[in-house]
């Protein structure tokens, strides 16, 4: 359990703090100073409160990278490179969810509160529009979002090493290792 949760903060944190230093970078240097993209008469709620929509999405990446990673830590090559891809755009969709309900969270606050039976089907209307526009309005953050795939995919590499490392117990430095049985069960030639 401690390796697990060792593995989900560093993942999660790392992204995080990845996240906020490319937005607060982008920020002094982008003209109008918008990071993010939005779509045409969108309130540009994730742009008034970044942290909070970053968060989501390192929360997000961190959980779905450390079920994969500790799943299969003997992934290389272009498996790995695969996993990677698949980790970072599973991790968009799933974030876009949530993302589309702290919006809609953000649209109340801004005035637009709705009471009694509606409030719980705007809340659902703000996740089904999450997922049908979130990702899309990462597509529309450039350079923001290269930025982000370029990070997540060095961070969920680190992930990679971290757990391949831990799963072999013969590894230099690593004398009392925890033992993966997963890759253990398959032998030693599976790990390539």
């Amino acid at each position: 359990m401690r390796r697990v949760l060792s593995l989900f903060v560093f993942l999660a944190l790392s992204a995080f703090l990845l996240g906020i230093a490319g937005y607060k970078a982008l920020h002094v240097v982008m003209p109008q100073r918008d990071v993010f993209g939005g779509l045409y008469r969108m309130f540009m709620y994730h742009e008034s409160h970044p942290s909070q929509y970053v968060g989501i999405m390192a929360l997000t990446y961190g959980t779905i990278a450390t079920v994969w990673i500790l799943r299969w830590p003997g992934l290389v090559g272009w498996r790995q490179r695969g996993a990677i891809a698949a980790i970072i755009l599973s991790s968009i969709l799933v974030a876009s969810v949530p993302g589309g309900v702290l919006w809609k969270i953000h649209d109340m606050q801004a005035g637009f509160f709705t009471q009694g039976g509606r409030f719980w089907r705007d809340l659902l209307w703000g996740a089904a529009t999450g997922l049908q526009t979130g990702w899309l309005v990462l597509a529309l953050s450039l350079p923001y979002n290269i930025l982000g795939l370029i990070g997540g995919y060095g961070i969920t590499r680190l992930g990679f090493r971290i757990a391949r490392s831990k799963a072999e117990p013969d590894a230099p430095g690593n004398a009392g290792g925890t033992v993966c049985l997963h890759s253990q069960a398959r032998g030693p030639a599976s790990l390539s």
